[in-house]
């Protein structure tokens, strides 16, 4: 059975160039709630190339963050496809930043950038190949003339990158042909392929739709730890298994087959802003995109009374842990350890270093859209920040900073110097304040103060009430001093209703 799309039209409304417009194969499929489905099979694919393998290892946060690294790949997918021209060119343009940093050198001494032509040439021709699998795996694969248009037009993304048409074969035929070379000749077995199929069901934070009731994460992921890598490698090309000596069972087969024809028998009859993303979905109905930050990105959603619960939780949370601790105790030590292992330990590994800093450097980065000047002004305050980190922490000399280290140190120095923290810290504040004051009007409003500190760890109660404390002339915007004392009191208050100790939730 195959899929029963309408005919490939003779033209494709697009920009211009060829890109695919509405009516095209690919604006039936890449905007699907269903590709959620293939993204474990496109990010292993993509990760075991060498060069995005290193890129991972060495400067991404999605062990630490993976529902970050989903919904970036998601919603930028789809602003890629969907968007006017002129916001397409601003998200290639994103993209291009966000990966012109990431260089440098592997474990086994091989230079690798993520501006290669060929390795973005093979990161594209994922997508085309993960379109085509999540119709397969559906049982309903694309009729020979669908795939082979499907293929013409993602062909014609390159060229969005500044990238050569020849990267990719002139044909179906020559892709599949590539596809499988790949899978024998460079596609590697490492450590993120690894994690990615099987280490990131076990120990992933609580998506934003389930924050209002861990356990009920707990149990779903002690669920997807054992039954998720054996869909996953089900899901996976044969070379490619073979090549990581990985056994698919039965039960696995069936497993993966059952939820991508469930999946397509449950979304079929849905209107069409249920079964497509919110940005594909507003491109398709010809309305605008949902402005909010949770309709906007895909793990932002959030289950029906979840908010509801989540604030009594906190409150009964809240007054749980001041019963304990007492409001005399010096509460800077669970502070500091907690933006330890929330903020700066971006890549998980128990230590901060400089691509940590570059990290959350980049995160910003991609929320806001900057021009490069400005990115260039917010790498610089976080390189700052760290190299004062380094000078004053690292007691071992090893390039990295423990928690320990980082409590350790933050407490000496606080108490012996009043402007320890200035020197430090507020280097990537006065950065990243410039940076999300995109009016120029000199102080944050509360959806700019949102941008920053917004996030699955972090109640929206405890949120909007940390931007009140901080508002001191409550004059509904919160000025760069007012956000630097508030910074300055969050690691040097030792008392825990304080303004400012309250950004990251309360403890």
């Amino acid at each position: 059975m195959t899929a029963t799309l309408p005919a490939p039209e003779p033209e494709i409304s697009a920009d211009g160039a060829g890109f695919p417009g509405p009516g095209s194969v690919t604006w039936q499929l890449l905007g699907q709630w269903r590709m959620t489905l293939v993204m474990p099979r496109l990010l292993v694919l993509q990760a075991a190339h060498p060069v995005v393998g290193a890129g991972l290892a060495k400067h991404s946060t999605y062990r630490t963050h993976p529902w970050r690294r989903v919904d970036h790949t998601l919603i930028s997918l789809q602003r890629f496809v969907y968007a006017p021209p002129e916001q397409r060119l601003q998200e290639v343009q994103r993209v291009l930043r966000a990966h012109r940093r990431i260089k440098g050198t592997d474990d086994r001494g091989r230079d690798y950038s993520a501006e290669q032509p060929e390795v973005r040439a093979w990161v594209l021709g994922t997508v085309f190949e993960a379109m085509s699998s999540m119709e397969r795996l559906a049982g309903r694969p694309l009729s020979p003339a669908h795939e082979m248009r499907l293929y013409d037009e993602w062909c014609a993304t390159l060229g969005a990158f500044g990238l050569d048409r020849d990267l990719l074969p002139a044909d179906l035929a020559g892709f599949w042909d590539y596809f499988e070379r790949m899978q024998r000749e460079v596609l590697e077995d490492n450590t993120e392929v690894r994690f990615l199929m099987r280490d990131m069901y076990r120990g992933a934070a609580t998506p934003s739709q389930l924050e209002w009731c861990p356990p009920v994460w707990s149990l779903m992921r002690s669920s997807a730890a054992m039954l998720m890598p054996g869909a996953v490698a089900a899901q996976l090309p044969q070379t490619y298994r073979e090549r990581l000596h990985l056994h698919v069972g039965q039960a696995d087969r069936a497993l993966s087959r059952m939820v991508h024809h469930a999946a397509r028998t449950a979304m079929e009859p849905l209107p069409l802003r249920s079964r497509y993303m919110p940005v594909a979905a507003a491109a398709m109905t010809g309305q605008a995109a949902a402005s909010g930050a949770d309709e906007a990105r895909p793990g932002g959603i959030r289950l029906p009374g979840a908010g509801l619960l989540a604030r009594p939780l906190g409150l009964v949370k809240a007054v749980a842990s001041a019963a304990v601790r007492g409001q005399d105790r010096d509460s800077r030590a669970d502070r500091l350890g907690r933006f330890f292992s929330q903020v700066l330990d971006q890549t998980g590994d128990g230590r901060i270093d400089a691509p940590d800093l570059q990290a959350m450097a980049r995160a910003l980065c991609w929320q806001l859209q900057l021009t490069p000047e400005q990115e260039d002004k917010v790498y610089a305050g976080f390189t700052a920040w760290w190299d004062h980190m380094r000078a004053t922490m690292d007691t071992d000399g090893d390039g990295s900073v423990s928690k320990d280290e980082w409590v350790t140190a933050m407490l000496r120095n606080c108490d012996a110097d009043p402007g320890y923290v200035r020197d430090g810290v507020h280097h990537a504040v006065r950065a990243m304040f410039e940076a999300v004051d995109t009016d120029g009007s000199g102080a944050i409003d509360r959806h700019e103060y949102r941008t920053v500190f917004a996030g699955g760890r972090v109640d929206p109660g405890d949120l909007d009430r940390g931007f009140d404390e901080l508002d001191r002339d409550k004059d509904g915007a919160i000025s760069l001093p007012e956000l630097l004392d508030g910074l300055t009191a969050f690691f040097m208050a030792r008392e825990p209703t304080a303004a400012g100790t309250q950004l990251l939730g309360r403890a």
